[in-house]
Parts: C-alpha cells; structure tokens; sequence
C-alpha cells in the first residue's frame, strides 16, 4: 500500500469518519457504461508553471464527506504518478475521437508530464520530477524537486511517464505532430538515461532470507517497477526497433521470471514476488507485463510464466479473500510463509489481477480467465470483506481502501479513483464477461 494511502486511513480513523464502514450496498440505477467519469473530471485541473506552460493535473486527494481537494504538506497536489495513469485512461476511451471535452483534458495532462521531465542542468536530467505545488496568490505554480517521493530519478513516477508517452505518441502523430516531436525527444532523454543505469548491469543475484533474488532491477529486485519499464520499453522497441533496447527488455523480463517461486502445488503457488522476499498487491503487473510484451515480442517462456501465476497463485488469493502483503524464507528447496497481511485492500491492489486475467483470455480464449477476472472485480462492487461498494458507478469514486476490522476509508483521491476506472473500462472491452458481473 502507498504511503499515501497509509495517511489517508490514518487521518481518517483520527477524524471519526471510519463509522461509515460498514453501510448496506445502495441501489444502482442502470447505467449504460460502468465507467464513469464524473468523479475523476473533479479531480481534474488546469494551472500554469512558472515558464507559462498551461498544464493538465489531477488531484492527489479528494476527502469524504464532501469530496474537497487536499495537498499533502510534503509532496504537492498533484503527480506524474497519478496524472499518467489518468492519460492513459483518457487515450483507450472509445469516444476519444468525438469528445473535444477529452481531448482537451488529454493535451493538458501530457503537458504535464512533458514539463516535469528534469533538463541537462538538473540532477537526475532525463528522469521525471513527481509532485507539483499549488500556485498561490501571484504566484505560479512550482514542481516539487527536492521530497523524496518527487524527485528526478529511476523509480515508479518515471516508468510511468514513459508507459503513458510511449502509448500517445502514435496518437499524437496523428493530432498533432508537433507534440508528437516533443513527445518522442522526452522519451530518447528517458530511454538513454535507462540504458546508462540499468543496460549494462550483470545478471547477479542476492540472497534474502534464503531466497535468492536478482540485483539488476530496480532497487535490486523490484519486479513491480521493472513490470512498468517493459510496458514502456517495448512500446518504444515496437516502435523504433534499437538493439540495446531490446537487450534491457531481455534483462528485465529474465530478472521478473527469477522472482517466481512455488507452483501448481507448492507454496506460494507462482508468485512472483515483488521485491526481496515480499510480495504486495499493489503494483503487480508483472504477469500483466509478460503476457503483453511476451506476445509482442514471441517470448512464450514468458506467457508461460504470466500463466503460471494466474493459473495458481490467483485462485488461491480469492480463496484466502485476498491478502495486501506477504514475505517468505527458503530453507533447502521448499519456501515457506513468514508474514501475511490481508489489510489494506485498495483497488491498486485488485485491478493488476483484472488486467492479467482478461489478458489471459484475450490470449487463451479460455473462459476460466473471464470467469477470474469476474471474480476479482466483483471485489469492486461489494464482494469484499466491508460488503461495501468500493466503486460507485453512479457518482464514478473509487474509494481509498479497506482497513482491518473492515473499516472503509470513504475518501476517493486519484489512485483509488483511477485505477477503479481502468479495471472497468478494461472488462467493457470485453461484453461477454461483463455481463457476468450483472
């Protein structure tokens, strides 16, 4: 779970507002789409910098019961984190062509995150400031270079600035090829200070309470941030085949793979774990990642291993209601459990499994990937330990999570908001599974 979302059910035990937990299911009216805007066209800001540019953000926090926008004291109001997930929202809506309304919103927020983007004069020039402060009185507003959480550097906020402009440059040289131009120079500045610092790393490894993991990925051994890299570099790779490129993608995808352990039978049943010996929810995309870049790029030993982890480890996160983190020991060949948390839930957490299963049926045609997905989003509406709606379609909140004892943080800020989105707005590709949802 973020940092952030830790603060938020914090503050929100502090102020009382736990006491809505636990409120029956309300009743939905029929909607033609589950995805629902309204809530995230909230969030949704414009601002301009300090150089005039105009940008595009989207709010941080959004705190019940009346839903105003919160900055957090130490990063800002707003993020490339956040504000790229929501990009790439706006550039898979099928109505993207006809709606001026999102076109708009689109073209702010990649100017957001073109302008975050550190220069030759900055540390870290190449890789992606986070935050930005509010403008006040007379004044613009100003990036936050300097917390730990915002500054230019290898880590969650840059893979995602690539993922997010790696997909809307073949938009952009259709719309507007002068920004396409920008776009494409923001990610060669990426890419070659990614292929400085991660291209010629050995593949060694470490060993961590027995268990043996890579030390080539970021952070040694973050498969969840090495995930968002392949995402991103194999769209660049797709698009402008560069040989060293192709080698880093290689060397990400062997360093996910080597963070698998167990099996059909053995435990964790083909988790793959997300750094060290610790596996958490949020952000695994892993086999998310290898189905996609697997199939793009004729790795089947990668499907393969994607497979493996949804074919054992997901049935066994549904049976055990799902889990927020877990962190294993090896001793000779066998991996045992030594923590297990099932709280915080939040839709960071779930929506990777939605994405991974209806990959795997979109790869498979094999109904058990649908039926799966179904399963996980039923998390969504209701079918949680708070038996609560932790996606309103009506009003379009992802709420921010379920604590123990089924506490229900009400406050929907953008992650929460965002990554609810992405899960529907994934399965209304698919009508076929989704009318299983009903």
């Amino acid at each position: 779970m973020s940092l952030r979302n830790v603060l938020s059910v914090f503050l929100l035990v502090l102020s009382g507002q736990n006491q809505l937990a636990a409120q029956p299911l309300p009743s939905q009216r029929a909607t033609e789409r589950y995805v629902n805007l309204s809530h995230l066209n909230r969030l949704y800001q414009t601002t301009k910098l300090a150089n005039g540019s105009k940008v595009g953000t989207v709010a941080i926090y959004s705190e019940a019961p009346d839903y105003r926008l919160v900055t957090d004291a130490d990063e800002g109001f707003t993020c490339v984190d956040d504000v790229s997930r929501a990009a790439l929202l706006l550039l898979r809506e099928p109505d993207l062509a006809t709606s001026t309304d999102k076109q708009a919103k689109l073209r702010g927020m990649t100017e957001f995150v073109l302008q975050l983007q550190a220069d030759g004069r900055d540390a870290g020039a190449g890789y992606f400031y986070n935050f930005l402060w509010p403008s006040r009185t007379g004044m613009p507003a100003a990036i936050n270079k300097t917390f730990k959480t915002s500054v230019a550097q290898p880590n969650f906020w840059s893979w995602r600035a690539l993922w997010y402009l790696s997909e809307a440059y073949p938009f952009y040289q259709k719309a507007d090829p002068t920004l396409a131009e920008r776009i494409q120079t923001a990610i060669q500045k990426l890419v070659t200070v990614m292929l400085r610092d991660f291209g010629s790393r050995r593949p060694e490894f470490n060993v961590v309470k027995g268990v043996k993991v890579p030390k080539w990925l970021p952070y040694g051994s973050g498969s969840d941030q090495a995930a968002i890299m392949l995402l991103g570099l194999a769209n660049v790779q797709q698009q402008t085949p560069i040989a060293d490129v192709l080698k880093l993608i290689e060397l990400l995808g062997v360093g996910i793979v080597a963070m698998q352990y167990g099996g059909r039978v053995y435990y964790p049943f083909g988790a793959i774990l997300s750094y060290e010996n610790n596996w958490h929810a949020y952000a695994s995309d892993q086999s998310y990642a290898l189905l996609r870049v697997g199939k793009a790029l004729n790795k089947p030993g990668w499907q393969a291993r994607a497979l493996r982890e949804i074919d054992n480890f997901y049935p066994y996160l549904l049976n055990e209601g799902l889990l927020e983190s877990f962190a294993v020991e090896q001793s000779g060949h066998y991996v045992k459990e030594v923590t297990t948390s099932k709280f915080s839930q939040i839709a960071y957490g779930v929506r990777p499994m939605i994405w991974a299963s209806l990959e795997a049926y979109e790869q498979t045609k094999d109904v058990k990937y649908a039926n799966m997905a179904v399963q996980f989003a039923r998390w969504f509406l209701g079918n949680n330990p708070a038996r609560t709606l932790m996606y309103d379609r009506i009003t379009g909140r992802g709420y921010d999570g379920i604590g123990p004892n089924a506490i229900v943080n009400r406050n929907s800020g953008a992650e929460s908001t965002i990554e609810s989105l992405w899960a529907f707005q994934r399965l209304e590709q698919y009508p076929e599974v989704l009318k299983k949802l009903k």
